[in-house]
């Protein structure tokens, strides 16, 4: 960073900028690529670089601040806990149920996990992972600080569904954990992140994908085929999830213990 006197950044500033651009979308109108993104001093003062001065925005709502025609948000948003959202471990040794999950630990969500961490744990858990593209908005699954889960989604192009799920990952070693990440896909908390993400009404999910077989047994008993259709060497298939019919993460939770512990 340039500049001299009070035009001059101070030291921690494109540290700061660059984990709150990685972290959060612009807080006026939700643009969430990163080249678009920059950091804004609320009060002006390129040396005040502390979380409580920053505010992350994309450049035209950074130009349009300076210029006077748009005004910060208010509230604002609450950018602290950011510092302790990476704090989680990411296990990647096979193990049984026993040793990865546990029971008297909450689950958490982990809202707007950024999407290198997201993508590198997909990598890391998915047999010949091909890159498919980013998601609009990754939620992180943890247990006794450990990220155990991942959840993706994108905007749908077209269906009569409200949101496209494109990950639902957990590494395949862990006994059971898709199962859990899929109970925690259909609770209440899911359901609001995503309304709030995409300002709409969100209550159902789609995600399509191939197998060699008739049906996918993870995702049996969580949703609903509602597409099929016959390809070289297997089938594409379409489930659609109900979302918010679970109260909360600790019924989720409950509910997947009562059937594998």
């Amino acid at each position: 960073m340039n500049g001299s006197g009070k035009d001059r950044y101070s030291s921690n500033w494109e540290k700061l900028s660059k984990k709150l651009r990685l972290l959060f979308p612009c807080c006026l109108c939700g643009e969430n690529d990163f080249k678009q993104k920059e950091c804004h001093h609320i009060d002006f003062d390129k040396r005040n670089s502390t979380v409580e001065n920053a505010l992350v925005v994309c450049v035209a709502c950074h130009r349009a601040i300076h210029d006077g025609v748009q005004s910060v948000p208010n509230p604002l948003p609450e950018y602290s806990k950011a510092f302790n959202i990476q704090s989680f471990k990411v296990a990647s040794q096979p193990s049984t149920v026993k040793n990865w999950f546990d029971k008297d630990k909450p689950l958490k969500l982990i809202n707007n996990l950024p999407s290198k961490i997201a993508n590198d744990f997909r990598k890391q858990n998915i047999k010949a992972f091909v890159n498919i593209g980013s998601c609009n908005l990754y939620i992180g699954l943890e247990n006794n600080g450990l990220l155990i889960g991942v959840l993706g989604f994108q905007n749908p192009e077209h269906g009569n569904y409200d949101i496209f799920l494109k990950a639902d990952t957990t590494p395949a070693e862990w006994d059971y954990s898709t199962d859990l990440i899929l109970y925690a896909l259909r609770t209440k908390q899911v359901k609001d992140i995503l309304e709030h993400k995409f300002n709409r009404t969100v209550n159902t999910a789609y995600s399509m994908c191939f197998s060699k077989h008739h049906q996918i047994n993870r995702y049996r008993k969580h949703g609903k085929m509602t597409n099929k259709v016959e390809t070289d060497g297997g089938y594409n298939l379409g489930y659609t999830f109900n979302l918010g019919e679970i109260p909360s993460l600790k019924a989720a939770k409950s509910m997947w213990m009562q059937k594998h512990l």
